[in-house]
């Protein structure tokens, strides 16, 4: 008897042993997969967001003409000039842009893709030569797509929760190369804009609840950028394929304005049609 409970025991410690060791492993192993969103990819993040908001104040401010500004309604406009710096960071905080760079829209970032490819093969002075202009807009669309570039070849995952871009824009992105890159920002007046225009509550809200401190709501309008993130990234996976017609009258990109023809497309349709005409 007295043996049969020391092999009992024996058994009993061997196996706490063994459910001790694996619960150790799977804590170690929990310990080591990383969130989807790092710290320091969010701070990125949030530092992108402030520079996007006093790009937004700035053209207010300049006079001049507005590409980003012109998709906010005129009251919240005046009431984002008037944020304190406390508040355009607390507006800032978010875990995605406050921009689109037209990734939700998968035919739309393959339209953009082939109008910045050069019809031919670049030589050097082509790729790093001077392209597009001294405007801060496209220093900061340049800037922001590098930045889209290197979450997407890092981590697929936090590509769609931040910009909402379906795996098949995640994929053209990755194997974009980096010159391209500076060729696609040139047609920033079409490719980039505030996130949500069009949506009732999304800036309005965000607006309200960062110059008034309140940190609850201000939360659930984060939340509210977060579900329409979701609606954007269900378009692009189920709509896009079956009935591109469809996804393309679901974007919010395309209900905010109607997009303009780059220069260069706008040259070679008037050419068709001199061409045309000739004949």
């Amino acid at each position: 008897m007295s043996q049969n409970h020391t092999e009992g025991c024996l058994v009993n410690d061997a196996g706490a042993h063994r459910i001790a060791v694996e619960s150790d492993s799977l804590d170690r192993e929990s310990e080591a997969r990383s969130p989807v969103l790092e710290p320091a990819l969010l701070a990125r993040i949030h530092q992108l967001n402030v520079d996007y908001l006093e790009l937004l104040i700035g053209e207010r401010e300049s006079g001049a003409q507005t590409t980003q500004l012109q998709h906010i309604p005129l009251r919240e406009r005046a009431a984002l000039a008037e944020l304190s710096p406390r508040a355009i960071r607390a507006l800032a905080e978010l875990p995605y842009t406050l921009y689109s760079l037209g990734f939700e829209g998968e035919h739309f970032w393959d339209a953009v893709c082939l109008e910045a490819t050069p019809p031919t093969s670049p030589s050097v002075v082509d790729r790093y030569g001077t392209v597009g202009d001294s405007s801060p807009q496209y220093a900061f669309c340049k800037l922001a797509l590098f930045h889209a570039w290197h979450v997407v070849a890092a981590n697929t995952m936090a590509a769609r929760v931040i910009y909402a871009m379906p795996y098949a824009t995640a994929q053209r992105l990755a194997c974009t190369p980096l010159w391209q890159l500076r060729y696609i920002a040139a047609s920033y007046g079409e490719l980039m804009m505030p996130r949500w225009p069009t949506n009732p509550a999304f800036w309005p809200d965000l607006i309200r609840f960062a110059a008034n401190d309140d940190k609850r709501r201000l939360h659930t309008t984060r939340l509210l950028g977060t579900q329409l993130i979701a609606a954007e990234l269900e378009v692009a996976c189920e709509l896009s394929r079956r009935h591109p017609r469809a996804a393309a009258l679901a974007s919010p990109r395309l209900r905010a304005k109607k997009l303009q023809m780059s220069p260069r497309v706008a040259s070679n349709k008037a050419r068709s049609i001199h061409d045309d005409h000739s004949r």
